[in-house]
């Protein structure tokens, strides 16, 4: 938990959590402009940042849209944008067509939700827990965000250069997903960036090493 100073907002993207179920409306620009509305509808010209996996995307072509709306900006455990999308493979179709039914959602989330975690860090009960977080998504959101993160164009990598606010970039030792690599990868354009290594984390170090995890979010803010 961060220190009662700090005023926190955790934002649930269209078609996910408590938040409204649409149709339609999960490309980057979209969610980009969505984010943009919850800040105008709170009166922050600014702020720092915090996105990831899925949410560290949205954030990096937020950053490149709205630049000056970023005091910092804090990637954990994402997928550098400016490389090429993997595609949709024959994996990620078969996963687009089992959405369906509560049951068949809980079938895939009972598959893929463990890879989140390194397996030391968590508990039977944890990943019945996010199992069940993920069952409050509508299929369209699971669909279509699913298309967004795997064939969206990349950003280009010079546009990253245009990100002058600080930047700190997480990654898990043990993540999957997240990987060293795709730090570097954002590292290396992004111009006022570090990235800080998790040792035995996985894609979820927030939830694995919670008090590692803010101690780090605490060092970069004050510095």
């Amino acid at each position: 938990m961060l220190p009662a100073a700090y005023r926190a907002y955790a934002l649930d993207i269209r078609g996910f959590g408590q938040s409204d179920k649409p149709a339609g409306g999960y490309t980057y620009e979209v969610l980009v402009e969505d984010l943009a509305a919850f800040l105008d509808a709170l009166n922050l010209p600014k702020a720092v940042f915090v996105g990831h996996s899925f949410g560290g995307c949205i954030l990096q072509h937020f950053a490149v849209r709205y630049p000056d709306r970023l005091q910092a900006l804090i990637l954990s455990n994402t997928y550098a944008c400016n490389l090429p999308p993997g595609g949709i493979t024959a994996g990620v179709q078969t996963r687009l067509d089992g959405y369906g039914t509560e049951a068949q959602n809980r079938e895939i989330f009972s598959r893929t939700v463990p890879r989140y975690f390194d397996p030391a860090n968590v508990t039977p009960q944890d990943v019945a827990s996010f199992i069940a977080l993920a069952l409050q998504a509508g299929n369209p959101a699971l669909k279509q965000t699913l298309r967004t993160m795997y064939a969206s164009p990349a950003i280009p990598s010079k546009c990253l250069a245009a990100i002058q606010a600080p930047t700190l970039i997480i990654v898990g030792t043990h993540d999957p997903y997240g990987t060293f690599d795709q730090a570097v990868a954002l590292s290396d354009w992004i111009p006022n960036s570090r990235i800080a290594v998790m040792p035995r984390c996985g894609h979820s170090p927030m939830w694995e090493q919670p008090q590692e995890y803010v101690g780090i979010l605490m060092d970069f803010l004050r510095s």
